[in-house]
């Protein structure tokens, strides 16, 4: 054989294999004939396909922009929704095993501590939180350590002055902590008249953790102590207040990028007026506030829902945001008060793959979140209805 004429056989050979589908690793699976809802707030797109190498996701998008590698495994899911999981961006008992699967199995693949009530030191419960990161079959866990306030104050990490309360800030970070939980409750439970912290004292927390690079979240329910967390520029609200919020307060939160995490159960729970909670999260919105989920699990009396909280997204509904605001609450705007966006919230290529798959349409009606038939964490099938 000539060399020209070997040549143009070698060329011919590799232009073949470049037009095949790509090869890859065994741990490849495909979700076909979805429909994609990315949690970016993008159009849904019918007959989707989303390809997951290890625990990333490689490629996302209709068939006919996406190729399915030769050798993966595939899996049809016959025009049910992709979403990606859902995210609790307020949560407690999280440092528990049993609670992590069953969110996890529920479909919610990340939770956010909103203050630790377990015990043991705080190197002890971040070591402990990230050996628990490792297992797909747990929620992964998203801490803000302990509560800080003042002695006597509704948390459990007390400050007496600004530099007491930015070196705590600083020992909390250096132990792990994912972002800052601060306090400014007046009373629960019959109780009032808490000692809290004072403007110089918050404004030191913050810029101690921004300076560092972490959020930090307040905790409030009443619209008094809403105001001075907005001025100092606070990055998420931990709860909806139950009482009347001014328009200029709103105003204020939407143009400095403060988010809200409403929880409505926990007022349902406490026996709060829960109408008012909607019409404050409402005057939000007016105001093109950002919604995160959460529900306080654990936070009081009564009963809490574990996997999806279907309450508050209940709740979301009645205050008038739609079923595609209310998933982009529940994944990328919750992802974004965890201070993880940059890797969860959306199904999007190169992020990881955090997936719920529920069947129906949940844009069409928000009650099909119930009918759950898969969960993937981590790249890893951690529920499958097919197989059960």
């Amino acid at each position: 054989m000539s060399t020209r004429k070997y040549h143009t056989l070698l060329l011919f050979a590799l232009l073949l294999t470049s037009c095949a589908a790509p090869v890859v690793q065994q741990d490849t699976l495909v979700l076909i004939n979805g429909t994609l809802i990315d949690g970016t707030g993008s159009d849904p797109i019918s007959n989707a396909v989303l390809v997951i190498q290890g625990e990333r996701i490689l490629a996302v998008g209709s068939q006919e922009e996406v190729k399915i590698p030769s050798g993966a495994n595939v899996i049809d899911l016959a025009g049910a929704a992709l979403l990606p999981g859902f995210i609790n961006a307020h949560v407690h008992f999280a440092f528990n095993e049993q609670n992590l699967k069953a969110w996890a199995y529920g479909g919610v693949t990340t939770v956010r501590d909103e203050g630790i009530t377990s015990s043991g030191t705080l190197e002890e419960m971040m070591s402990w939180r990230d050996e628990s990161n490792q297992r797909p079959q747990a929620a992964r866990l998203v801490s803000a350590g302990y509560m800080l306030t003042v002695p006597d104050g509704y948390g459990d990490l007390f400050v007496t002055s600004p530099d007491e309360a930015r070196q705590k800030v600083f020992e909390e970070l250096d132990a792990g902590v994912n972002l800052i939980k601060i306090s400014m409750e007046d009373g629960y439970a019959g109780q009032s008249g808490l000692p809290k912290l004072t403007d110089e004292e918050i404004d030191a927390i913050l810029s101690a953790a921004h300076e560092r690079g972490a959020l930090v979240s307040g905790h409030i329910t009443q619209a008094e102590y809403l105001k001075p967390l907005v001025e100092a520029g606070i990055d998420d609200i931990a709860h909806i207040p139950y009482d009347f919020v001014p328009e200029e307060v709103w105003q204020e939160m939407v143009s400095k990028d403060i988010y809200m995490t409403p929880t409505f159960t926990v007022f349902r729970n406490y026996g709060a007026p829960v109408a008012t909670c909607v019409l404050n999260l409402r005057n939000f919105l007016e105001q093109g506030g950002q919604v995160a989920l959460g529900n306080d699990y654990g936070g009081g009396p009564g009963e809490f829902e574990l996997g999806i909280p279907m309450y508050e997204i209940e709740q979301m509904s009645r205050a008038g945001m739609t079923p595609m605001q209310i998933i982009i609450a529940s994944t990328k705007n919750a992802a974004i008060v965890s201070g993880i966006d940059d890797q969860l919230g959306t199904l999007e290529t190169g992020r990881i793959a955090d997936v719920l798959v529920v069947s129906g349409n949940p844009l069409d009606d928000l009650q099909n979140l119930h009918n759950i038939r898969m969960v993937i964490h981590n790249g890893t099938i951690i529920r499958d209805e097919s197989q059960e």
